[in-house]
């Protein structure tokens, strides 16, 4: 008896200490909001072998606070493993909890996507819509991470999810159509990246209006000339640009937030049309895909990629003068890209300048790729043309030792 008395003793002592951390633990976080101390306590506590619910939830909110996702995340999922109903009803008791402890799994989640920890990402996100099912953001997190795993059907469901809270939301169309794109479903892509670049339209349009409010129209070359000072971080170039050209009188100090969004709705719309493009492209559509290549490169005229497949829609137009301007861009902006190179080299031969093109193929492509069976192909025809038949002969001859 008195064996089971002492054991009674040692148990209260046990949850006595426990209840020392916790009522601790409340204090410091409810009333002080001191959360180094309410966070302290819970360790202490949890670390005594208290198994409640509550400490793993202060904790959690505690490195909330402190803006330790992973942390914040791992302490909630605990309290939800030793009583999820009593976790719910705790995080609803606090004014707005839902929203803040929510905090906790999203941002947890984004950082464990960049980390490409899919399965506890996914885990995360479950938690963050149960606290608030409504939040668009969640759900297209989750449709990233189902692209990523290749479940192109699921990932679609997760935006339509999105779609159905923000119908007009163009990253969500966006976002769509290129899942349908990498699927190669370019028909099906098509109205999503047409409803995208709609919606991109009125954010550029309604942005632009702020940048460019003390001028009739939307520069063009201006608008060209702020993103690319932007990109190359030229800010006292801007800053002058804004004052004598934009007549803000502000400068970049002024309007560094407008200036901002004024690059991300151009970037974003620039992308729209590529992909646009792109889609038309692989549907063997070139008017079209040029169309929106050309409006893509209207807004960022440095766009390697933009460049590149308007160089080459051009060649397949037998434009090859239009074609000589994208891809002289393009390998100035990018030297060792062969491709251009090879595409300026048939250019130059279509035009039967073969001095331009032999001087191409030998000294770029052939640099870069001494083994390039189509540029030597390319070469004996070329010498070929102007009589050189040694020359001609010199590069069939390596074609076939290479074959």
């Amino acid at each position: 008896m008195r064996k089971l008395c002492l054991l009674m003793l040692i148990v209260l002592c046990q949850l006595g200490y426990a209840s020392v951390f916790l009522n601790t633990a409340r204090i410091a976080y409810y009333n002080e909001r001191d959360f180094e101390r309410a966070k302290k306590a819970c360790l202490e506590g949890i670390e005594k072998g208290e198994v409640n619910f509550e400490l793993h939830a202060i904790l959690g909110g505690c490195e909330i606070g402190f803006g330790n996702w992973k942390d914040a995340s791992n302490a909630l999922i605990r309290a939800f493993a030793i009583d999820s109903l009593k976790t719910i009803k705790w995080i609803g008791d606090r004014g707005g909890g839902e929203q803040y402890y929510f905090q906790a799994f999203y941002f947890s989640a984004r950082e464990l996507f960049d980390e490409e920890k899919y399965a506890e990402a996914l885990n995360n996100l479950g938690y963050a819509k149960l606290l608030n099912p409504g939040d668009m953001g969640t759900y297209i997190l989750t449709g990233a991470i189902q692209y990523k795993l290749g479940n192109i059907e699921q990932a679609n469901r997760e935006y339509k999810k999105a779609l159905n809270i923000d119908p007009e939301n163009p990253d969500v169309h966006f976002l769509i159509g290129k899942s349908l794109f990498e699927s190669k479903e370019f028909d099906g892509s098509l109205t999503f990246f047409g409803d995208a670049v709609k919606y991109y339209k009125l954010k550029y349009s309604r942005i632009s209006k702020m940048v460019f409010q003390n001028l009739q129209v939307v520069e063009k070359t201006l608008a060209q000339k702020i993103i690319k000072l932007w990109i190359e971080q030229k800010f006292d170039e801007l800053d002058q640009l804004i004052k004598v050209e934009l007549e803000l009188d502000g400068g970049l100090n002024a309007q560094q937030k407008n200036i901002e969004q004024f690059f991300k709705a151009t970037d974003d719309l620039s992308r729209g049309y590529y992909f646009n493009g792109m889609a038309y492209y692989y549907l063997k559509k070139d008017s079209i895909a040029l169309n929106n290549l050309l409006k893509s490169l209207e807004l960022k005229p440095d766009d390697i990629d933009a460049l590149y497949f308007a160089g080459e829609i051009h060649i397949k137009l037998k434009k090859y003068d239009d074609a000589i301007r994208y891809f002289e861009k393009v390998t100035l902006f990018k030297s060792d890209d062969m491709f251009a190179w090879f595409y300026l080299g048939i250019c130059y031969t279509q035009l039967k300048e073969y001095k331009k093109a032999i001087d191409i193929y030998e000294n770029k492509v052939l640099q870069l790729n001494p083994e390039n069976i189509d540029a030597m192909t390319n070469l004996a025809y070329i010498y070929s043309e102007i009589g050189n038949s040694e020359k001609a002969l010199e590069y069939l001859k390596k074609v076939e030792q290479l074959q």
